[in-house]
């Protein structure tokens, strides 16, 4: 439809100067030039002239074209049209929200497509509007940009477009409408959840801390919300506790099972703080086994660490072509880099640009670089060595699907490929694994300093279980009978010590024969405070009217309290052994869904669901794996840096509730984002390609004329 005014219709004194417009002006002096008259008439809010043709003009709604001379055809023919014209009567059927448009269903590749129904809203189309703004990270500014609203005029004619404040305003109202959804759906479920924390930095340079919430839901989905997203005044350990403690409040979160961060110092408080207000709340299931597993380090930042450790020797070198490409991953920047060696070679001999690039000076001292042949040896000798690293982080850091279960067998992993190159017959090789052991050996040595919740999360993947611990036990301890047996048998007791703290909830949680409620059945007690209330089972100490003070209980109610929780340790016990001792699933079958795993065969294991239901899901990294080797910091824009604090959280908590409910799978592709990096470096190959030739031919051009 082309483009037109939004005004729809004529008053009775328009129509008049309609008709008056086309008589002949016959009598106005022809040799006198005067500058051409507006149009005054409404009828021109529905036509438009011809660029090629300035007396002709077209319909905006269906296209017809009229002739238009100012003297020889008036618009007499214009008005009779605007009255009938059916796509005009559709255009304001469609505006006063009295008529749907009619859309096709399922595209042009859909044999059967169907034609349906389709209404038009005002507020649809602003509550549109307001998603795109914040799942395009775009400024709230964005709806004065001319070209959008030139753009919704054609494809929208009808759509009055809100102000920047309007926008604003929606943008609060979706936040708050979003998060009492969700909030509503942790509260009701009393879901137990894991949580990740990390620092952001603005253009500003303010500190902001990010909240994420990880859990599995009912439904057996794994879910990730970030929950927070506010400034802070510093870095100390007590004041991310507060903040945490904090958030978990305002959600209504009563029951936390770990919270994974980063290495630093101040982490330390911080478990510490979250864990002394969780359990001052009273609430015995706030935490599990008193939050003794709680605290998770972060294993893509100890994998980082260890790189960096190993990489020392080699700075110059990696710093020289990082400075000639820019990437955010050291293992991809190598392996990207060294498919293109001769064009940056080249663009050394050629590129003017390219070599004054590197004369600059940063940080009053000059670039390192170009790379030279030595750096480019090191690179080749490396980039096989990282990629067990990079995949490494690639597991870790998936934020979509389990990685609990599978950080165990990557651990063992890496510390083989340590041992492995450790023994090269190159010693720079070895020197480096060597480097690199020492900081593996700070926080993973030998197991003993991993969180033995990450070998329990391990044990319920239906493909490994306790055989597959007991096997890289031997890997690790190189067949030490005694040291195995010791680690399988303080893994398994930790096991069990779940399995007692969660039947102990669970019989809290659930009405029994000797629950909260009262007995039931043939006891017939009912009261809350668990105290026999008939007279056979109330000991009046004092005589007479019963008084609280003296009401006690017989012996038999608490040796059938006794009873009862030994036989629940009993059934625990039984159902712990028969996950174990029951068939594992193929280990070789990798795509297997763990999840949908539990889903079915949970019932079997009531108790052991549970448990399986929060430690799968904790998280073993805080960052998404794109970044996961960042050189950088992660940054709030120059668009949002200017927002408030609270605007700030609505636009990126609200960008990730959308994003998780529009898109069931949104993983951030790498492969194309590499491939995108390698088609501009084949652009730049070519262009340097091109300026060799040109050389080329000028100095022959040359030569021939000195000749």
């Amino acid at each position: 439809m082309l483009g037109h005014s939004r005004s729809d219709s004529m008053s009775d004194d328009e129509d008049q100067s309609v008709q008056m417009e086309g008589t002949h002006r016959g009598k106005e002096k022809a040799k006198r030039k005067r500058p051409p008259m507006k149009k005054r008439s409404a009828v021109w809010n529905h036509f438009t002239l011809l660029e090629d043709n300035p007396n002709k003009c077209i319909c905006n709604y269906c296209g017809k074209q009229y002739q238009c001379h100012s003297r020889l055809d008036g618009i007499t023919n214009m008005t009779r049209h605007i009255k009938t014209c059916e796509s005009y009567k559709t255009f304001r059927a469609q505006q006063s929200g009295s008529q749907q448009n009619l859309t096709s269903e399922g595209g042009k590749e859909n044999a059967s497509n169907l034609v349906l129904g389709k209404g038009w809203s005002q507020d649809a189309c602003r509550r549109a509007v307001t998603k795109m703004i914040i799942m395009g990270e775009l400024p709230l500014s964005f709806v004065d940009n001319k070209g959008f609203r030139h753009f919704c005029s054609v494809a929208i004619p009808q759509f009055v477009m809100p102000s920047r404040r309007t926008i604003g305003r929606d943008v609060m109202e979706l936040f708050l409408e979003e998060k009492a959804m969700l909030k509503s759906l942790i509260c009701n479920n009393k879901q137990r959840v894991s949580l990740t924390t990390d620092l952001w930095t603005s253009v500003q340079n303010m500190s902001y801390m990010v909240i994420t919430t990880h859990f599995i839901d009912s439904d057996w989905c794994l879910n990730m919300r970030i929950i927070s997203f506010s400034a802070i005044e510093d870095h100390r350990g007590k004041s991310i506790g507060k903040k945490i403690v904090a958030c978990l409040q305002d959600w209504g979160i009563e029951r936390l099972f770990a919270i994974t961060v980063d290495n630093a110092t101040a982490n330390d408080s911080v478990v510490g703080y979250v864990t002394m207000q969780l359990l001052s709340w009273r609430n015995d299931d706030a935490l599990v086994l008193a939050g003794q597993y709680m605290h998770v380090r972060c294993c893509a930042h100890i994998l980082n660490l260890i790189v960096v450790s190993g990489l020392r020797e080699l700075h110059a070198s990696f710093t020289a072509i990082r400075n000639a490409v820019k990437w955010n991953s050291t293992y991809l920047m190598l392996m990207t880099a060294l498919k293109f060696q001769t064009a940056f070679d080249r663009m050394a001999e050629v590129d003017k640009p390219y070599e004054a690039f590197f004369a600059e000076k940063e940080n009053n001292v000059r670039r390192v670089g170009p790379p030279g042949p030595d750096d480019w040896e090191s690179a080749e000798r490396i980039v096989k060595f990282l990629k067990v690293f990079y995949d490494a982080t690639l597991l870790f850091s998936a934020s979509l699907s389990v990685t609990s279960n599978l950080c165990y067998d990557t651990i063992g992993l890496i510390e083989s490929s340590l041992t492995a190159l450790q023994e090269s017959t190159d010693p720079w090789v070895s020197s480096m694994a060597y480097s690199m052991r020492e900081k593996f050996d700070k926080y993973w040595e030998s197991t003993g300093k991993i969180n033995k919740m990450l070998i329990i999360a391990s044990i319920l993947d239906p493909r490994a279980k306790m055989d597959f611990a007991k096997h890289i036990f031997e890997i690790i301890f190189c067949n030490n009978s005694l040291m195995v047996e010791q680690m399988t048998k303080a893994v398994k007791d930790l096991l069990n010590e779940f399995y007692d703290a969660y039947s102990a909830f669970s019989a809290s949680s659930t009405p029994s024969m000797y629950g909260e409620s009262g007995l039931s059945g043939n006891y017939g007690g009912t009261s809350s405070s668990q105290r026999f209330t008939t007279e056979a089972n109330l000991v009046d100490v004092a005589g007479g009217e019963y008084d609280d003070a003296f009401q006690v209980s017989r012996p038999f109610l608490g040796y059938a309290r006794k009873v009862s929780v030994q036989n629940e340790s009993r059934r625990i016990v039984s159902e712990v052994e028969r996950y174990l001792k029951d068939p594992v699933e193929d280990p070789s079958n990798l795509k297997l869904n763990v999840l949908l795993w539990w889903r079915v065969n949970g019932s079997r294991y009531p108790i052991l669901e549970k448990i399986a239901r929060d430690v799968l899901a904790v998280p073993v990294s805080t960052v998404a794996y794109e970044s996961a080797f960042s050189t950088g910091h992660r940054i709030i824009d120059e668009y949002r840096s200017s927002l408030t604090s609270a605007m700030v959280e609505a636009l990126i908590c609200t960008e990730n509730w959308l994003q998780s409910k529009l898109f069931a799978n949104p993983v951030y592709n790498l492969q194309e984002d590499i491939k995108e990096q390698i088609f501009h470096m084949e652009l730049q190959e070519e262009l340097i390609r091109s300026q060799a030739s040109t050389v080329e031919a000028v100095s022959a051009d040359i030569g021939v004329m000195d000749v």
